[in-house]
């Protein structure tokens, strides 16, 4: 099972916020899919998260933001 850490879906939310900036206090649409995951993983203390567990896209947002670093 392939899974994410914690820094790597942190990783990823600060790619998307820099190649495609939100509007004023606000996240773009693949920063925001991945910041409920990594809220959540805060939240119940989690080091990784399951490939499994994310949605489509949430998976193509850190993939993509992942396979360009």
């Amino acid at each position: 099972m392939t899974t994410f850490t914690i820094a790597q879906i942190e990783q990823a939310i600060n790619y998307w916020r820099a190649a495609q900036p939100g509007a004023e206090f606000a996240l773009n649409a693949q920063a925001r899919a991945l910041a409920s995951v990594y809220g959540l993983m805060i939240y119940d203390g989690r080091a990784h998260v399951a490939l499994a567990d994310l949605t489509v896209g949430q998976v193509e947002a850190l993939t993509a933001a992942l396979g360009t670093q």
